[in-house]
């Protein structure tokens, strides 16, 4: 499952990348994530649906790129957040998931819940930032 969304704010790169790479803060902007604790080198992640999954994340300081690797769970693969320019600032995320073996029967009925879930998690990251 692969997907793109974008969508552009109105505020200082800085300040979103702060909000964007704070992983405790991540349920609440992504309501398909319930919880995040980390655990060493890795978080465990408790999403909205029954299921827990493994990741890892890498923050790319210079390029103001946030990486989520997801080794276990009810999907494996990689989540890229990375933002673009300033004045306004567009916030890109990038899908590149394989469902697992149990899940792909509903292959096309959950990439459009995950997409509809992430163009709705952008939409609160901007209202966050535009409406104070």
């Amino acid at each position: 499952m692969e997907f793109k969304k974008e969508i552009e704010v109105n505020s200082d790169r800085e300040d979103i990348w702060e909000l964007i790479k704070d992983y405790k803060r991540i349920p609440e902007f992504w309501h398909g994530t319930r919880s995040i604790e980390k655990e060493g080198n890795y978080y465990m992640v408790q999403f909205a649906f029954p299921g827990k999954g493994k990741m890892q994340l890498k923050e790319d300081e210079d390029n103001f790129i946030l990486s989520e690797n997801y080794l276990k769970g009810p999907f494996t693969g990689e989540k890229t957040t990375q933002l673009y320019g300033t004045d306004p600032v567009k916030i890109v995320s990038v899908w590149n998931i394989k469902l697992s073996p149990m899940l792909r029967a509903f292959s096309n009925k959950l990439q459009g819940h995950f997409e509809q879930g992430t163009e709705d998690a952008l939409k609160r990251i901007k209202d966050y930032f535009e409406s104070s």
